[in-house]
């Protein structure tokens, strides 16, 4: 094999790595994104406590607060 042909393969595996390693990488959203979808969960916390009683927004809020939390790194 010649050294270019090693070259194109290493590079072309360098490629896919870097592209791979970004892909698995949780996108963090900006500032203003939590901001707003902050204010979009909380208010969903209200209309389900006024629809199916505080226990069952309180579960609800859970399960939404730590898909918050993974995108938006605890902002």
């Amino acid at each position: 094999m010649t050294r270019a042909n090693r070259r194109r393969r290493f590079a072309l595996a360098a490629l896919i790595a870097t592209a791979a390693i970004g892909s698995a990488a949780p996108a963090q959203a900006t500032p203003a994104d939590c901001e707003t979808r902050l204010e979009r969960i909380e208010a969903q916390f209200r209309e389900i406590e006024e629809r199916r009683g505080y226990e069952a927004a309180t579960e609800w809020w859970h399960k939404r607060w730590h898909a918050y939390y993974q995108s938006c790194g605890g902002a």
